[in-house]
């Protein structure tokens, strides 16, 4: 993350163990997995690549069979030079710079997922400060989309030219927002439009009948960009959908509030359909828990993408696959990984032990089934969900699309 230099490569200790990791993809009958590209560490100088990790990590992913989706900027992970990241002009042509040498040095990876969640790392740095350049308004947060859509539109023609067999998985938040009483109305449709903004940009549907053209126009977008966006569509192939519990939010006119029903991941993933057509991918989903609240996490989602996969087809489209992010335990998310304290975050499939090793559950061994296509949600257990998840974690307000379960108990938490 920027500002300290440190990752959660380095933190979850992958860096060094990226070994016993991939090994442990392959072994559970995982063929295609996000993979996340250091470009802070390789382009520590502007122009001067460092490829010596890179060509021994992906060098054993080639070795195993698998199959990276390459995600070289994840959230804000830019080299320290790059003064106002995203917001910086040259920021588009710089990383355009760092992705062909990237796609010439490993030209049989296909897979590209360009910018990884441009919509909410934008309202992250620019709209509610949390992150690098730590922007707060509108006029923060323009910007910032601005310059990632930009990047995107350059980058995709370009990988067209260099990269047999290209497939581009645009990964970005699968929100909706809720308003629960009128006086939040004009909040949530601003969010619900916002959602829509980074796609509209980069296929080429902003103009002057746009809802957020008035925004974009006064803080940043000139009409000969606009103008451009939409002479220079790029392309998607796989629309990849990040869903958590926290993804559907309700407004009160006192500020967010859990007590509305969420639609779920189905009905909201098929509102991004009707309006891009494009094959769906889950891209990200967990739970912060035990062992059990996430089984029972899984269950849900696994369910909810079983129910899209016919209506998907009875659009003439498809279900492209299903991914738990992050595979082993993440760390530091309880600071928005601003602080590099090594805090273990629980949410991953292995979980990681207070020496780091990776440790199986029988989340681990489920999960692996579920990869081999050997069961389906119908045979995963419903654990009961502990306090923390159902209030801190936003679980509580889907109970009722899991009444059906037969729930048993799991293993009481520790604190």
């Amino acid at each position: 993350m920027f500002g300290h230099g440190t990752d959660v490569l380095d933190t979850t200790e992958h860096t060094v163990r990226y070994k016993e990791d991939l090994k442990l993809l392959a072994a559970d009958g995982i063929t295609t997995f996000r993979c996340c590209i250091p470009w802070h560490k390789i382009e520590r100088v502007r122009g001067v690549y460092d490829w010596a990790w890179t060509d021994r990590y992906l060098g054993y992913v080639r070795r195993l069979g698998l199959r990276p989706i390459a995600d070289p900027l994840h959230h804000t992970s830019f080299p320290q030079w790059l003064e106002h990241g995203f917001a910086n002009p040259e920021f588009p042509e710089i990383y355009r710079d760092f992705v062909r040498a990237f796609a010439r040095r490993y030209p049989w990876i296909s897979d590209y997922t360009i910018i990884n969640e441009p919509l909410a790392t934008a309202v992250l740095s620019g709209f509610m400060g949390e992150w690098y350049p730590h922007w707060r308004d509108r006029a923060g947060v323009v910007p910032i989309i601005l310059g990632k859509a930009k990047a995107i539109s350059l980058i995709t023609p370009m990988l067209e030219r260099m990269v047999p067999n290209l497939r581009i998985v645009h990964v970005d938040t699968c929100e909706e927002h809720h308003a629960l009483d009128p006086e939040s109305q004009y909040h949530t449709d601003f969010g619900n439009d916002l959602r829509f903004v980074v796609l509209d940009l980069i296929l080429g549907r902003v103009d002057e009948a746009h809802p957020l053209w008035a925004t974009l126009t006064e803080h940043g977008l000139s009409p000969e960009d606009a103008a451009w966006f939409r002479d220079n569509p790029s392309r998607i192939d796989v629309l990849g959908l990040d869903y958590y519990a926290h993804s559907e939010l309700g407004w009160t006119v006192e500020g967010q509030s859990d007590d509305f029903l969420p639609r779920g991941f189905k009905a909201v993933a098929l509102s991004y359909v009707e309006r891009y057509p494009f094959p769906i991918m889950l891209t990200e989903t967990n739970v912060r828990g035990r062992i059990e609240d996430r089984i029972s996490w899984l269950k849900y989602m696994v369910g909810e993408c079983e129910a899209l996969v016919p209506e998907l087809e009875a659009r003439g489209g498809r279900f492209e696959g299903f991914c738990w992010y992050p595979y082993i335990d993440s760390t530091d998310w309880c600071s928005l990984v601003r602080q590099p304290n090594r805090l273990i975050d629980p949410q991953g499939i292995y979980y990681l032990c207070s020496r780091f090793n990776r440790q199986r559950s029988e989340l681990s061994h489920l999960y692996a089934a579920l990869a081999r296509g050997e069961i389906g949600s119908a045979e995963l257990p419903a654990y009961r969900f502990e306090e923390p998840v159902l209030v801190g974690r936003r679980v509580g307000k889907y109970l009722p699309h899991m009444a059906h379960w037969s729930w048993k108990d799991g293993v009481p938490s520790l604190t």
